[in-house]
């Protein structure tokens, strides 16, 4: 089996494959970084931003309101509890692209999620500005860190370890679940700050390859926005942009289900 590039140092060691210290999620390493690069026993890779070399997809989970466990179900959709790879404890994945996501969700039965769902499951039935609240409070979400500066060189030597090593050296993202307050109304975690996420963008783009966008800024606060809102949206990269500080987290229909609130 070919192996791939995802960012996730969580991912890397839940895939079986050998912990690499690294700090962003580009192969699936000790920090999560996206999965780890083409090469035997460092678990699995996604390659070239196509999700080929996936690990094998999870065993099927108990189903509870028309959704699995591990996902919260919002009006006719059910959405990740927390960020790729959706386990409390493990640190996100990074350092991936929106079809890494994509490929990644499909293989377990899922896809990405749209704009306006997790636009939904941010804000709540009350539409709130943050996931938590009306007002932004400090320390409650993983979006204060400071920048560091970015080496994109090295970063665009991706899948190899110079892009591995400097992912890491960037990543500070945190465990899923670690901030007990960075929760939405409904039970979905760490919406804003931690990794930024792809989603499917709910409108068109007009532009060839922009059929994705970035959701929830990330650790270290958002590009020309003072705090990570559920409203600030990133549409100025591809789907094929690989970047540290991106991941993404899965959603899936819910039979049956009734509309979400307005």
């Amino acid at each position: 089996m070919r192996r791939g590039s995802l960012a996730s140092l969580a991912m890397l060691t839940a895939c079986g494959g050998t912990a690499r210290l690294a700090t962003v999620p580009p192969g699936w390493s000790p920090i999560p970084v996206e999965p780890a690069a083409d090469r035997p026993g460092q678990g699995p890779n996604l390659e070239n931003g196509q999700g080929q070399g996936l690990p094998e997809p999870a065993r099927e989970v108990p189903m509870v309101d028309g959704c699995p466990v591990d996902m919260v179900p919002i009006g006719r959709y059910c959405i990740d509890r927390y960020e790729a790879p959706n386990a409390l404890g493990e640190l996100p994945f990074a350092l991936v692209t929106a079809y890494d996501g994509e490929a990644w969700c499909t293989e377990r039965g899922k896809r990405l999620c749209t704009q306006d769902e997790w636009v939904r499951a941010c804000e709540g039935p009350h539409h709130r500005k943050y996931p938590y609240g009306s007002e932004y409070r400090e320390d409650v979400c993983n979006d204060d860190k400071g920048w560091i500066v970015v080496h994109w060189k090295a970063l665009a030597k991706w899948p190899r370890d110079p892009a591995l090593e400097e992912a890491t050296r960037l990543f500070q993202g945190d465990m899923s679940g670690a901030r007990a307050e960075c929760v939405s109304e409904e039970g979905v975690a760490d919406l804003t700050g931690n990794v930024a996420e792809w989603v499917r963008r709910s409108t068109p783009s007009g532009r060839t390859g922009y059929d994705h966008v970035l959701k929830g800024c990330y650790w270290a606060g958002c590009y020309r926005e003072p705090h990570p809102s559920c409203e600030f949206t990133n549409a100025a990269h591809p789907g094929t942009f690989r970047t540290y500080e991106a991941g993404f987290r899965c959603c899936s229909s819910r039979p049956n289900a009734v509309a979400s609130p307005p």
